[in-house]
């Protein structure tokens, strides 16, 4: 068995025959597809166990409700691939992705994760498109250093079993995959990014990015500030400024939900190296007013 995919499935009646479609009728087949239903109440179930029936390559599990990590993990527990893949029930994968993605896995055997292209709403006029392109990280904090905590996503990469060993997504909290990535991170693994392949992301207005917009932010922060600690990373120094900067983001958003600062304030190069002219805007911001009047303002413009 090459490949394992877990997707979690909760309450995604409608839209779990099409993920599950777009897996399926993909022309790489070395796979096992893992269906954890994570206590749906809304037939998503039974749904997961009519389309088992279709195909040997699918196995489903109920579960009791705990969450998007509680499910993921309890398919890694069940996972016999050499590698994994996560779906979320709500998404699809583009035809030819997993050819794609696991041409280079076998090409490269070296490679512990793999890294591929999201498209993030597709077919909104807001849909957008993130590609990494072909890069070979030998230092994996040069990929979260690249792109900062932007593409910490688990959905859209391939990664070696092994590298799971010890590791689990944390339940009971939000940002998962921020927190996942860091401790896989302190392993050091090798990385690829690649131009092929895409993971379509779809909205979903009651997920937990969507629920996230007001005090859930405050979450995204804590995640990325126990990821810093915890690879040990020092965000004075200019090859980490792209990834204070984020964590800057997510501070003014919870600043202006709670009113609490959470993050250590600093300076940061002004550098048309950032990805986009809003960092070097905020990156202005912050050298000029400093984090908490900056802060301030962000909340008293967003009233």
């Amino acid at each position: 068995m090459k490949l394992s995919i877990i997707v979690a499935v909760y309450n995604v009646a409608e839209t779990l025959e099409r993920c599950v479609q777009s897996i399926l009728g993909q022309d790489f087949g070395d796979f096992e597809l893992l269906l954890v239903d994570d206590g749906s109440t809304d037939g998503s179930g039974l749904l997961a166990d009519r389309l088992a029936q279709t195909d040997a390559r699918l196995a489903v599990f109920h579960k009791a409700n705990g969450g998007l990590s509680s499910a993921r993990n309890h398919g890694l527990d069940r996972a016999r691939g050499e590698y994994l893949a996560f779906v979320d029930g709500d998404d699809e994968l583009a035809p030819g992705t997993l050819s794609a993605v696991m041409a280079l896995a076998r090409e490269h055997p070296e490679y512990d994760m793999i890294e591929y292209p999201v498209t993030e709403r597709p077919g909104r006029a807001d849909c957008h498109v993130f590609n990494p392109g072909r890069r070979d990280y030998a230092d994996a904090l040069d990929w979260l250093a690249e792109k900062g905590f932007s593409h910490c996503w688990a959905c859209n990469k391939v990664y070696r079993r092994g590298l799971f060993g010890g590791v689990r997504f944390p339940v009971g909290r939000r940002f998962e995959d921020v927190i996942a990535t860091g401790l896989l991170l302190t392993k050091r693994p090798r990385i690829a990014t690649t131009g092929r392949g895409m993971y379509l992301y779809h909205w979903n207005g009651g997920g937990i990015t969507a629920r996230s917009r007001s005090g859930g932010l405050t979450e995204l922060l804590e995640a990325q500030i126990e990821t810093v600690r915890k690879l040990d990373i020092d965000t004075h120094e200019r090859r980490w400024h792209g990834l204070y900067l984020d964590m800057f983001t997510a501070q003014l958003h919870a600043y202006r939900a709670t009113g609490r600062l959470t993050l250590e304030g600093q300076r940061v190069a002004v550098s048309r190296r950032y990805h986009g002219t809003k960092p070097l805007l905020k990156a202005l911001a912050l050298n000029l007013l400093g984090l908490k009047t900056a802060c301030r303002l962000f909340k008293i413009a967003r009233k």
